[in-house]
């Protein structure tokens, strides 16, 4: 990769973020690790989220084009919210899903996508990885935590009380160990004025 197709890469990928930012589509809880990976030399972001609990309709197994998000959470929830966003399931599956964090970042050497990936594993993301080295090389800052769990099916739960309250506890754990690690990720980064 050029300089110059670096450097169109990270305009682009600047301007799309501040595009989602005023369009307010941008996770508060990750904002501030992305501008400070956009501030180091040789590094910028892209599709990236600070970790989410996501309740979902699937009418049939693979199917993404028809599936629906019944609700959307970017921090600890209550078992309630979970039952409330339910109500608006008709038909399929209904699925529990916590997910870590995952940013996307642009490198423009090889050298830096691999000291990026050192540093990111040792926050504790461990599926951490270079996962594109065409025409643009891509890094994926990823944890192993998370919960998949189907909770129901054509708009009922098949379970309430406390198994749900256990599903939503681990589904709040994710979410917190997300944002421990964000932290550290933020801090470690933060040390260095000019990344090794």
């Amino acid at each position: 990769m050029s300089k110059k197709e670096y450097l169109d890469a990270k305009e682009r990928a600047l301007n799309s973020l501040q595009k989602a930012y005023d369009a307010q589509k941008v996770d508060e809880g990750i904002l501030q690790i992305l501008e400070l990976i956009n501030k180091i030399e040789g590094f910028y972001t892209s599709s990236s989220c600070a970790g989410r609990i996501v309740l979902m309709e699937i009418p049939q197994i693979g199917d993404k084009q028809g599936a629906s998000f019944l609700g959307i959470w970017h921090r600890i929830i209550e078992p309630e919210e979970i039952t409330t966003a339910a109500t608006k399931a008709t038909t399929g599956l209904l699925w529990l899903l916590a997910q870590a964090p995952i940013l996307h970042v642009g490198a423009e050497t090889l050298e830096l996508a691999n000291n990026m990936v050192k540093i990111a594993i040792s926050c504790g993301f461990k599926n951490t990885a270079v996962k594109s080295t065409g025409k643009k090389i891509i890094i994926e800052i990823c944890s192993t935590e998370r919960l998949d769990s189907p909770i129901g099916r054509d708009g009922s739960l098949f379970y309430e009380g406390e198994y749900l309250s256990l599903l939503v506890d681990i589904s709040n754990r994710v979410i917190e160990r997300s944002r421990e690690k964000i932290d550290r990720l933020t801090v470690k980064l933060g040390n260095y004025s000019d990344f090794p």
